[in-house]
């Protein structure tokens, strides 16, 4: 396993639905979505912890804020994940490492903190 602390996919905007977008949510309620938790809490993402695999794949991620605490982390039964969900690998990153044990602290206090 490898980890990193990465900013990259720290731009979001404050989630703002306009009525077309409210509307087709509650339309479409029924579509499960992968991150249902993660979508009004993006913008308050400032560094990401990524665990990768032994393949080199995102397998367990933490959003954290500008204050160093964790506000998403998946998956769980509820997120996929937002790393998860993409393509990429480690290969795709050039960011700082990070040790195993300042991600499993950072992780348990996630997962206390968030209730995963």
């Amino acid at each position: 396993m490898q980890f990193i602390r990465t900013s990259k996919a720290t731009d979001w905007e404050r989630p703002s639905p306009s009525i077309v977008q409210r509307f087709a949510r509650a339309l479409l309620g029924f579509i499960p979505r992968s991150n249902p938790d993660y979508e009004s809490k993006l913008h308050l993402v400032h560094e990401w912890l990524i665990e990768f695999d032994e393949r080199g794949l995102p397998h367990r991620e933490i959003g954290i804020t500008k204050n160093g605490k964790p506000v998403i982390a998946g998956p769980n039964k509820e997120n996929y994940g937002f790393w998860l969900d993409t393509n990429m690998s480690i290969a795709d990153f050039c960011d700082a490492p990070l040790t195993r044990d300042e991600f499993e602290t950072t992780w348990k206090e996630a997962v206390e903190k968030l209730k995963l």
